[in-house]
């Protein structure tokens, strides 16, 4: 069994597989934002977020789950940096700010800790 199927697959009652296919879709998402040109743009931030929205759907995640995986995500070292990517993404495309916000809150504290 994974470290990221305990850490967050079994939270949320995935199988190993769609955990496995999560975790991998995750990674090619950091890679994804990573190489991009243009991360302020928009049209990038709502197109980064649908991937991040269809990756969670189609390893069994409902739309419900999505915040409180985005949290848990933000407490995996591994995927950390996915988060700091999802949620800016997110709110540039025009996202309720209310979502996310406690996700957020974290990761403007932690930024002014590490300055």
């Amino acid at each position: 069994m994974s470290e990221f199927h305990k850490e967050v697959g079994t939270l949320f009652g995935l199988s190993e597989l769609q955990s496995a296919q999560l975790e991998q879709g995750l990674n090619q998402l950091v890679q994804d934002f990573s190489t991009a040109a243009q991360v302020e743009n928009q049209s990038f931030s709502a197109d980064f977020y649908q991937k991040f929205q269809q990756l969670a759907a189609q390893n069994g995640l409902s739309e419900a789950d999505i915040e409180p995986l985005v949290n848990v995500l933000y407490f995996t070292e591994d995927h950390q940096q996915a988060v700091t990517y999802i949620v800016p993404s997110f709110y540039n495309s025009g996202g309720d700010r209310e979502v996310f916000s406690d996700t957020y809150q974290l990761m403007m504290e932690d930024l002014q800790q590490s300055l």
